[in-house]
């Protein structure tokens, strides 16, 4: 995951011009939403990418905000963001897989990260990871591709899922972002009850479906491009 996405960074500004309309009308308020009240929490985002989600937190006042992530370039376009703009805003390069104890978090955000598991012991261990960071009650809010999407026809924010019929929990797929030349990922599919048993046997003791703000008729045909979760550590 970390070579595609250290490839992605060279273009974030046009993939950044691509999904950012449909992630402040949908993403954002849906998770800030789902997430509450952040002033004076502490949070982790894992997979922060170039960091977008990481400064917004911030801004709305948590007191620590932590941004990992497995490309070393975005990590790099995130510490730029950082150096032109201060908000005290730490970034560290971590496989999700293998990720230390970086601190006790009350809340841990992760999107679009989940689908990058290539198997259910990675994805189990990812779970994990997230959840040995938490203190006891904290949060998970986690943005996952949405299984039922259809395919080959363009999304709320213009992704294209490429995905065959009949796949199995695991199974890989490609997700094509118009930019120009288009962009691939590399995502695996994973079911919604796969992910609720994952998190529970993880640590978490409640995982909960939220709904998603902010869509348009229209959007994915009936389907939102991704699916929100919230799980709460026992």
């Amino acid at each position: 995951m970390g070579q595609q996405y250290d490839a992605i960074a060279v273009r974030d500004a046009e993939v950044e011009r691509v999904v950012g309309p449909y992630r402040e009308r949908v993403e954002v308020p849906s998770l800030v939403g789902a997430l509450g009240v952040v002033e004076g929490a502490s949070v982790l985002d894992v997979g922060c990418g170039s960091g977008a989600y990481a400064r917004l937190l911030r801004r709305r006042g948590a007191a620590e905000v932590v941004g990992v992530d497995v490309s070393a370039a975005m990590v790099a376009e995130a510490r730029r963001a950082e150096e032109r703009e201060p908000l005290g805003v730490r970034y560290e390069v971590h496989d999700l897989v293998d990720l230390p104890v970086l601190g006790e978090f009350s809340a841990a955000v992760a999107v679009a990260v989940l689908h990058y598991a290539d198997s259910r012991r990675a994805l189990a261990r990812m779970c994990e990871r997230i959840c040995a960071n938490l203190a006891p009650g904290g949060r998970l809010l986690a943005l996952v591709g949405n299984p039922r999407l259809v395919a080959d026809v363009p999304q709320a924010n213009g992704f294209v899922v490429h995905r065959p019929e009949g796949l199995r929990d695991g199974d890989p797929y490609t997700i094509s972002v118009p930019t120009v030349p288009p962009t691939m990922l590399r995502v695996h599919h994973w079911d919604c009850g796969t992910f609720e048993e994952v998190l529970l046997g993880a640590g978490f003791a409640r995982v909960v479906w939220e709904p998603l703000r902010g869509l348009a008729d229209g959007d994915g045909g009936g389907e939102p491009v991704n699916l929100l979760l919230r799980a709460e550590k026992g």
